[in-house]
């Protein structure tokens, strides 16, 4: 080989050794929460169109405490979470906004005696729940007190985590568990192996509606994001909002093979999923459009808990 031959050649190997740098995707990563709501942002990541010229991943926070970190240090900037973390972490000086609600309503109250229909037969009954203080402990709450029900006549335990209450709830002599999707679903075909009959006993969105004259709904979780960093990429967020809403439509149309991509993202087996999805309220709603639902429901859980917001009311520039 010559001189000219080899520097030619020299040339392309250097080319060769840069073209995996000149081509590749941006990265755009997007958090999801431990919870149902995710396996939308984990189809729309895979088969969106804004995967065709990002890099789309999909991570999962664990805890509202890795949660909180990531955002206030900037590695988080779009995350599903429920519904009123926007409003906490941006009452505490963070750059947040909602841009949108995956679900309207995941929490669901699960029995075993299939006579327990209604709010009014949790009294005198023993019941289960999850997170004390927290969103479906006051979402029970705020039923009770608007339905007249005294809540001290309910016997209740609450659990640090969702799999804790369902795994007490088959164990022991609970009549009622309350949790969010998919865990409904999984504590029925646990119940199924243990030989204990486990039915859904009351839907709690609906009963929402019906009590406080709304739509049947309870705008829980959604998606927030850094309100600079959605600025400066406006038309990815439209693409994203059109990849979420054909993920959605996929998954109603293909739940077997959204539960196995769901299951590649949250401890929960397929035949749950497939189960779950009829019962978890999903949906693809832009939060500007629903701003007054959301605030009516932040209204509602600001008089059991202000905390929960950021101890004040948010205005409504924290929708998108």
């Amino acid at each position: 080989m010559n001189r000219r031959g080899f520097l030619g050649f020299g040339a392309a190997i250097g080319a060769t050794a840069l073209a995996p740098s000149l081509f590749a995707k941006e990265n755009f990563t997007m958090w999801g929460a431990p919870a149902i709501p995710s396996v939308i942002m984990a189809v729309a990541s895979l088969q969106g169109e804004l995967a065709k010229t990002h890099d789309v991943r999909l991570r999962i926070w664990n805890s509202t405490d890795q949660l909180r970190a990531g955002v206030a240090n900037g590695e988080i900037k779009i995350t599903m979470a429920p519904s009123n973390v926007g409003a906490n972490m941006r009452n505490h000086g963070l750059n947040l906004a909602m841009l949108n609600l995956l679900s309207l309503g995941t929490i669901q109250a699960m029995v075993k005696d299939e006579n327990i229909k209604t709010f009014e037969d949790f009294i005198g009954k023993k019941l289960i729940i999850p997170f004390k203080g927290d969103m479906p402990d006051l979402v029970l709450r705020a039923l009770c007190k608007k339905r007249g029900i005294d809540i001290s006549k309910i016997d209740i335990t609450y659990t640090q985590t969702p799999p804790e209450a369902a795994g007490l709830f088959l164990q022991k002599d609970y009549d009622i568990l309350i949790a969010p999707q998919p865990l409904p679903a999984a504590t029925i075909l646990r119940g199924k192996k243990m030989g204990i009959a486990v039915h859904y006993g009351v839907d709690i969105p609906k009963v929402w509606g019906e009590s406080f004259n709304t739509k049947p709904y309870i705008p829980m979780a959604g998606i927030i994001v850094d309100v600079d960093f959605y600025k400066a990429n406006l038309s990815l967020f439209d693409t994203l909002h059109s990849d979420l809403t054909n993920a959605l439509s996929w998954i109603k149309d293909n739940k077997q093979s959204a539960a196995k991509i769901g299951a590649e993202y949250l401890p929960v087996p397929e035949p749950a999923l497939v189960n779950a999805f009829d019962r978890a309220n999903l949906t693809v709603t832009k939060a500007r459009d629903m701003q007054d639902e959301i605030m009516s429901f932040f209204e509602t859980i600001f008089e059991f808990n202000p905390k929960l917001l950021g101890g004040k009311m948010p205005d409504k520039s924290l929708f998108l």
